[in-house]
């Protein structure tokens, strides 16, 4: 009598185990999905974010090289310049082909 009695609890007992196992694994389910919801809407947010920011270090990259190019053709024609101006100085004319350049 006293197994019976045993076997009849382990059978609730497993029964109870069952049914609780399904809330549980019904619990994490929504919790999962609730996480997989936040996660896609930051990731979405994030990809839009790092895209502008993109934009902007290409725009500034492109900035930075057209500003270095100006620069270095400031130089050259300062060169330039202070050259015919030394040339012209030492009374010295510069001559390019057929044409005085000072």
């Amino acid at each position: 009598m006293s197994s019976i009695i045993h076997s009849l609890s382990d059978l609730a007992q497993s029964l109870l185990e069952v049914v609780w196992s399904l809330f549980t694994t019904a619990g994490e389910l929504v919790q999962k999905t609730v996480e997989f919801v936040l996660h896609f809407f930051s990731g979405a947010i994030n990809l839009v974010v790092e895209f502008f920011k993109g934009l902007v270090d290409l725009a500034g990259g492109i900035v930075g090289f057209i500003m270095g190019n100006i620069a270095i053709l400031a130089v050259l024609a300062v060169g330039f310049f202070g050259f015919l101006q030394y040339q012209r100085q030492q009374g010295k004319t510069v001559q390019v082909g057929n044409k005085k350049l000072n």
